[in-house]
């Protein structure tokens, strides 16, 4: 039986899950842009749409990976995610977060044990909802950064700072300026799928931002959930702690004795989400965490 070879990151096009400030994932549209490849501010929504190609540098923490031979059943607010159906395969004990540009391929953090022969539909990925962000982008008209109103410009970019996107709260720490500078990490927690002003929201099913009924979000295939310390559903903001992924592949992955790789593929290309707002009086732009699609294939 031939070991596995690689475990690698990889960029891909196939969505498990968004992340986006927007009331509903599946609609935000790319930025307008102009012809110079400028964002064009006055039609740059309130709710967020993606700035696509803006992110310089990514940071997720990947913590365990399952892959399972049936659909899992997923996390209620009794109960955590049933893992009965799933092998781990991936186990990042330490938490040590991968951060890599767009394109670049990296080695996830962890210890890596091959899957058991067999077909696997889907995976169970476990998340910090800690994320790291690295972004610049230029608008067509001179605004403000949202970190300070005393700095204007059309080039907008992210500085060294950490954010909470939640029920009622969010952060604004974009800087503009009147010249390119290079971007520093945005830490954001992640507490609330959609926008901070809409009632708690635990899960993205198949990308759209939903709120449990009974206990449970309904809905099924691919989904992210927001989960408390026990990895139960979260019933607030106050009690996430973690992030929480069930990615249903396409088409069922064998595993035989000649399989020779396992592919993690995430693709940051509209990993960044920008919005119109306002700062001390004037015109300013959001920038925080936008879709970040994942696959995982056996070669």
């Amino acid at each position: 039986m031939k070991n596995f070879k690689y475990f690698i990151l990889f960029l891909s096009l196939i969505t498990i899950f968004e992340i986006t400030n927007s009331k509903d994932a599946n609609a935000v549209d790319a930025c307008a842009t102009n012809s110079d490849g400028e964002i064009v501010y006055a039609t740059t929504p309130t709710t967020g749409c993606i700035a696509v190609g803006a992110a310089t540098n990514y940071e997720i923490t990947v913590k365990e990976i399952h892959l399972c031979t049936a659909a899992p059943i997923p996390p209620t607010t009794s109960t955590p995610t049933d893992l009965s159906n799933c092998e781990s395969i991936l186990t990042n004990s330490a938490a040590t977060a991968s951060s890599f540009a767009a394109g670049e391929d990296v080695t996830i953090a962890g210890t890596f044990k091959r899957p058991s022969d067999g077909a696997y539909t889907h995976a169970v990925i476990k998340f910090s909802n800690v994320f790291g962000i690295t972004a610049a982008m230029k608008f067509n008209t001179v605004i403000r950064g949202g970190a300070t109103a005393d700095t204007t410009g059309k080039f907008c970019r992210t500085k060294i700072s950490s954010g909470t996107h939640e029920t009622g709260q969010g952060h604004d720490l974009s800087v503009c300026t009147a010249n390119f500078i290079t971007p520093g990490k945005l830490t954001e927690t992640v507490k609330q799928f959609g926008p901070t002003s809409a009632a708690f929201q635990a899960c993205a099913i198949n990308g759209a931002p939903t709120a449990a009924i009974s206990g449970a979000c309904l809905g099924s295939g691919t989904g992210g959930y927001l989960v408390d310390t026990d990895l139960k559903l979260a019933t607030s903001s106050d009690d996430v702690a973690a992030f929480n992924g069930i990615l249903a592949f396409p088409s069922t992955q064998k595993v035989t004795p000649n399989t020779t790789a396992f592919t993690v593929r995430f693709d940051v290309t509209n990993g960044v989400a920008a919005a119109r707002t306002t700062v001390a009086g004037g015109a300013s732009a959001y920038i925080g965490i936008g879709p970040f699609d994942m696959t995982i294939s056996v070669e």
